[in-house]
């Protein structure tokens, strides 16, 4: 009887010292630096917008941040370390939109980009702008239609690559005017801006942070955004819904996730540091600065926006007919 009140008693200790650690850590937590990992190269807008907000959630969180570029296979292969990571907290992504849109694009993935990771907290978002050449007639919206209706006309636009929001803003386009503009898929923003700005495509919707300093230096002309709201960066364009789109909505947006089965008190105090890094005034114009609207919230609220943009950015592709890639 006394050895077994003894174990009984180890094993309550042992209990209650486990049971402590993943609390004490949370409370503790963050006392190393984090890493945050962006899935793309230097220079890109998701890097941009990385770098803009870490440097002021470095000091929220009393912590250094280390960004670590992992580019390859349209985020997949940065999104897959994250993946894999320890789920403590110490190492992030900072991803694009494209996050819930590779499941409708890829044959196969390494991981679940829904049940292996939990958002934490949204950015910035960019509207995408409709851009033509300045040697375009078109001074609207419905002036670029028009163009595209005219008898024997065939535009054609350009895309950062097959899936992007690029592409699937043209294809958005498409479908609610009723028009076959064709599709010509690059190997990234610049190579079709260079091209659209030479006058080998017609149109293109780009991400405001990559075309917004050629609208600027008047290489692009701008005809609209793709939000339901101007953007504060540009609020002379219009929206695509306000120039006779009903229901045109697709932005680039930018979030940070964590490994799945990080304790939520990380990933709250994570999001807090986060909005408060938002509210900076610095953050907040040099993010506008790059053409992105600061987008703050709570934890649930992003969760929430991921899942509805998950479903809906899965109905435009299957009505575009875009077959997954490898």
């Amino acid at each position: 009887m006394k050895m077994i009140k003894t174990i009984t008693a180890a094993l309550f200790v042992l209990f209650a010292v486990t049971q402590s650690i993943p609390a004490t850590a949370t409370e503790t937590y963050p006392d190393k630096p984090i890493t945050v990992v962006v899935p793309f190269p230097p220079g890109g807008p998701t890097d941009i917008v990385a770098r803009i907000v870490s440097q002021s959630l470095s000091k929220q969180l009393g912590q250094t941040i280390v960004i670590d570029n992992k580019p390859g296979a349209s985020s997949v292969i940065g999104a897959g370390h994250v993946a894999r990571a320890p789920a403590d907290g110490y190492t992030l992504l900072f991803n694009y939109s494209g996050h819930v849109i590779n499941p409708y694009l890829k044959t196969t993935l390494p991981f679940d980009p829904i049940k292996d990771f939990v958002p934490v907290a949204g950015l910035a978002s960019t509207p995408q702008m409709l851009v033509v050449s300045p040697e375009n007639k078109a001074k609207s919206v419905a002036d670029l239609i028009a163009q595209a209706r005219e008898k024997g006309k065939r535009l054609t636009f350009a895309s950062s690559s097959i899936g992007a929001p690029s592409h699937l803003a043209g294809e958005l386009f498409n479908q609610l005017t009723s028009l076959h503009i064709l599709h010509v898929p690059y190997r990234g923003s610049a190579p079709a801006l260079t091209d659209l700005i030479g006058g080998q495509v017609d149109m293109m919707f780009d991400s405001a942070p990559s075309s917004i300093n050629f609208v600027r230096s008047r290489k692009l002309k701008a005809l609209g955004v793709t939000s339901m709201h101007r953007s504060e960066v540009t609020p002379e364009l219009p929206t695509m819904e306000e120039s006779g789109l009903k229901g045109f909505d697709i932005s680039t947006w930018y979030g940070v996730w964590a490994p799945a089965n990080t304790p939520m008190a990380i990933v709250t105090k994570i999001n807090q540091a986060v909005n408060k890094a938002l509210g900076d005034p610095d953050v907040r114009s040099k993010l506008l600065q790059a053409g992105a609207d600061p987008m703050a919230g709570t934890q649930q609220a992003f969760a929430a926006f991921c899942k509805t943009e998950f479903d809906r950015y899965g109905t435009i592709v299957k009505a575009a007919h875009i077959q997954p890639q490898t």
